[in-house]
């Protein structure tokens, strides 16, 4: 599945009830459950950005593959505890919160403010994941600001770009591992 088509899924309106949307491509768990998971981070804050980032913001998911979500809150507005998807353990570290139909839901949050500082400075280099993510929700249009600046550093320093490709392969892998999956596609 494209990047786009996911996109697309992820903004359609599906029922709760993960009833497949008619896309032309074929529909898998993932991108099933995607509007439903968008709906409640939405509900947490009515400006709050949705990012996917992973495996299945690429269209690379396989089974076992967890559901990677960046929520950013508009400001410096800090919702910790409007839910579970929001705490102090997932400031900007993804988490595990939630596991919906056997697949992990993995959900990392900041404020916008505090992104901007950190895609400013030295560490713009810890931001490689949001930068290859995809919008999925984006009312006060916070994401994608922050989104082109991460991707045009990482363009100018291709060779960071390459390096961390090559650890988050690595480390996904070792992931699996542990996990007991499969490393072959």
């Amino acid at each position: 599945m494209s990047v786009t088509g996911v996109a697309a899924i992820a903004m359609a309106a599906a029922p709760l009830n993960r009833e497949p949307i008619a896309t032309g491509h074929h529909m898998g768990i993932h991108q099933e459950l995607l509007p439903g998971l968008v709906r409640k981070c939405a509900a947490i804050h009515p400006e709050c950005a949705v990012v996917l980032i992973g495996s299945v913001a690429r269209g690379a998911e396989r089974e076992g593959s967890d559901i990677d979500l960046q929520l950013l809150f508009p400001g410096d507005e800090r919702p910790v505890g409007a839910s579970t998807y929001v705490a102090d353990d997932n400031r900007w570290q993804l988490q595990l919160k939630e596991q919906v139909e056997g697949v992990r839901i993995d959900v990392a949050w900041e404020t916008e403010h505090a992104l901007w500082q950190r895609l400013r400075s030295d560490e713009a280099i810890s931001c490689w994941p949001l930068s290859r993510g995809t919008i999925l929700h984006d009312p006060a249009d916070i994401a994608r600001p922050c989104l082109e600046l991460a991707r045009q550093w990482f363009a100018e320093r291709p060779e960071i770009a390459a390096r961390f490709e090559q650890q988050y392969t690595a480390a996904k892998r070792q992931q699996r591992l542990r996990r007991g999956q499969s490393d072959t596609v």
